[in-house]
C-alpha cells in the first residue's frame, strides 16, 4: 500500500504567481506530470507561461517552473 504523502496534502507549494527567480522548463506539463511533481518534489512551482498571450491561451501549453533548479532538471530528464 502506498503511503500518504503529507507535502502533497498540507504543503501550499503551487504558487498563483512566476517569481522572477523560477526557473523555466520547455516541456509543456499535463495532469499526468503534475501529479508527478505534486509526488516527487518538494519545493515549491508555478504552472502557467511567462508571456500571457493569445495564442498560448488558445492552444493551451502551459510550462511549469520551479524554484529549486534540480527539480527542473529531474523534470526535464523524466518528461523531455
Amino acid at each position: 500500500m502506498n503511503e500518504l504523502n503529507l507535502m502533497t496534502w498540507f504543503a501550499d507549494r503551487k504558487l498563483d504567481y512566476l517569481p522572477k527567480h523560477f526557473i523555466p522548463t520547455n516541456t509543456p506539463i499535463d495532469d499526468a506530470k503534475h501529479l508527478w511533481v505534486l509526488e516527487k518534489c518538494k519545493g515549491r512551482y508555478y504552472i502557467g507561461n511567462k508571456e500571457s498571450t493569445e495564442l498560448s491561451f488558445l492552444l493551451h501549453e502551459d510550462n511549469i517552473f520551479f524554484e529549486d533548479p534540480q527539480e527542473a532538471v529531474l523534470y526535464e530528464l523524466t518528461w523531455s
